[in-house]
Formats: structure tokens, sequence, C-alpha cells
């Protein structure tokens, strides 16, 4: 499967002054879902598609930064969905805004939409949200310090979390990566609820 589209122009159309490049991944080597993805990038308008298979590549992400690359100031970065791109909400955050200093336009299939000419606009919102993410992060880091220092002091254990695999957890926020549900990803894997979701938030906050 070739990695990257590039649509041809048709003799009516007009020589498109700025490039509209789409980007598709699937994290489960899973062929149907990629061309779906990659076919809604087509029919958007865009007349470059990167796509990859993080499954398959020692690099995550690889296609994404050579998407972005290809990209110059006007032109515009389309994703079908964001879960299709980014790993948390940490890195999605970050990423657009990067996109959006750089004078890019942005937006996905499923109806988001960035123009780079509201650039200083949306990069404040999204400075602010970067600085909300990082302050949940010290904030869940200091709880766990205060807890661990805690237990130290009176010689507890607080312990009662069950052993899980470093295979399993990475299973599990595989399947969550994808949109299952936690229900749904008990059933797969048979982790209780509780471990699941303690395993999806030290993930995030990490």
């Amino acid at each position: 499967m070739k990695s990257i589209f590039t649509r041809k122009k048709l003799l009516t159309e007009r020589k498109a002054k700025y490039r509209c490049v789409g980007y598709a991944r699937v994290l489960n080597n899973n062929p149907d879902d990629l061309n779906e993805q990659i076919e809604s990038l087509k029919n958007f308008g865009c007349n470059y598609v990167f796509s990859e298979n993080l499954s398959l590549s020692p690099v995550n992400n690889q296609k994404l930064n050579q998407a972005l690359k290809k990209l110059s100031k006007g032109d515009q970065i389309v994703f079908t969905k964001l879960d299709r791109v980014f790993n948390s909400r940490s890195e999605c955050i970050t990423t657009i805004n990067n996109i959006l200093k750089s004078g890019i336009n942005f937006c996905t299939v499923s109806g988001l939409n960035f123009p780079s000419r509201l650039s200083d606009i949306y990069s404040t919102i999204f400075d602010i949200l970067l600085e909300l993410e990082n302050f949940e992060k010290n904030i869940s880091i200091e709880k766990k310090r205060k807890i661990s220092s805690n237990d130290l002091i009176v010689g507890k254990n607080i312990g009662g979390r069950p052993k899980i695999s470093n295979l399993k957890e990475e299973l599990v926020i595989r399947l969550r990566k994808e949109g299952f549900s936690y229900r749904s990803i008990r059933s797969q894997t048979g982790i209780a609820l509780s471990t699941i979701r303690r395993i999806i938030i030290d993930y995030a906050a990490s």
C-alpha cells in the first residue's frame, strides 16, 4: 500500500495557489479503516494524502511530520478526526498550536475548522489550554508524591492495586485510543474497570 497519495488534477481545474494536505493513520493494521480515511480526505479535496500504519512503523508519526514539513503559510492540513492523529490531549493542543502559529489552516472532515487568519486568537486559546493541561499534570504528580510521602511516614502500605503486566497495560491503552469504551475493554481483556481507569489516567498523566 502506498503511503502517499497525490490526486491528479483535471484539465478544467485551476492551478491551486495553496496546498491542501491530508493525513490518515491506523494503530491496529486495519487496511479497510486506513483506505476509508484516505478516501474521505480525497473527497474533501486534499491533493496530497500522507498515511501510515503505526503498528508497522518503527517511528511514530513519521508521515505526519513529513506532511507538516510539506506545508507553507496559507496551506491547509486536514485530518478525518483528532483521535486518528494524536495520542494524547497534550500532544493535540501543542501540535495544533504550532500549526496555527505557522500560518497554516487546520480543519477536520468531522467539522472542526481553524483558519490561519484568526491564528492569533486561536493560538491564545490553545496557549491557555496547554497551561491548563500542564497544571492538571502537575497537580496529579503532586498528589502522588503526597500520598507516597504520607505512606512512608505512617508506615502503611496503600497497595491494593492489582498487578498488571506491561503487555496488558499497552493493550488497554491501545484499545482506548481506538475508541473502545471502558466496558468493552473490560470484556476483551478481563481487567477490572477500576484498574482500566487507573491505567488510562496514569498514561495521560505521564
